[in-house]
């Protein structure tokens, strides 16, 4: 018997985009929603991200939002709780084609996390398959993890932006994505936007990522910020959330009526 086929993965496009230079958009989701995450990819963002540090998600439910986001034409990634060994490779056994890590602070922090996304000899991930191997165009997954993981390193305190130049030269690295809340809060600041000690700080970041041929990204809220910041040169953005997205929704619907 046939079915309605399944769809095979070449290459990683969102790290296609950032090897390339070009901009990639997704969806941060922290609905932990696999109905929300088949419904954002149908629309055509290039990536949705399963936040496992900042939602209830458990490991189940991000396994189903990686499968409806692939169904969807998304690619999956995931933000894991931590630079940790046992989130990151379990992560990636689930599925994920790419993953965003916090906190990472200084080069040993980089290369400890890229070291966790290689199998032997060139890192330390033990590897016992992965849910992605029956869809990998010529079945050899460990190859084409090799080539296709992205590794996005979260830049988030003062002494990650210090060292962001050790930070984006790690061999492996694809792009430094900038907590502006948690740098703000590392940095003692209270306010963001043009002209603050903030907003330059991260500026630094993206001048450095530039330098280094390293992708540099950051959290949007809104489509408007978006634009604004890949006119800058930030290559990896997400366009506010699930629950931004339905929230706002929602309010303009509310907002429009008279009752």
């Amino acid at each position: 018997m046939s079915g309605i086929g399944k769809t095979m993965i070449k290459t990683n496009p969102v790290k296609d985009k950032l090897k390339a230079g070009k901009a990639s958009v997704g969806v941060w989701m922290g609905l932990s929603s696999p109905a929300a995450a088949e419904a954002e990819g149908s629309v055509g963002w290039d990536w949705l991200l399963m936040d496992a540090e900042h939602s209830q998600i458990d490991f189940g439910t991000m396994i189903d939002c990686f499968r409806a986001t692939q169904l969807a034409g998304s690619v999956p990634f995931a933000r894991v709780p931590w630079n940790e060994t046992i989130w990151i490779q379990r992560t990636l056994d689930a599925g994920a084609m790419g993953l965003v890590i916090p906190m990472v602070n200084n080069k040993e922090d980089a290369e400890f996390a890229v070291s966790n996304t290689v199998v032997s000899p060139n890192g330390i991930r033990s590897f016992g398959g992965s849910r992605l191997i029956p869809y990998i165009e010529g079945g050899d997954y460990l190859k084409w993890a090799e080539d296709n993981i992205a590794v996005v390193v979260q830049i988030e305190t003062v002494e990650a932006v210090e060292k962001i130049d050790e930070i984006a030269s790690v061999p492996g690295i694809d792009c430094c994505y900038i907590g502006p809340m948690d740098l703000m809060l590392s940095m003692g600041e209270k306010k963001q936007g043009p002209g603050t000690k903030h907003e330059e700080a991260m500026m630094h970041v993206l001048d450095v990522c530039k330098k280094k041929g390293v992708a540099a990204g950051l959290f949007c809220f809104d489509a408007k910020s978006v634009q604004m910041r890949l006119d800058q040169g930030w290559q990896f953005v997400n366009c506010s959330s699930d629950g931004g997205h339905l929230t706002a929704a929602s309010q303009a619907d509310f907002d429009s009526l008279k009752f």
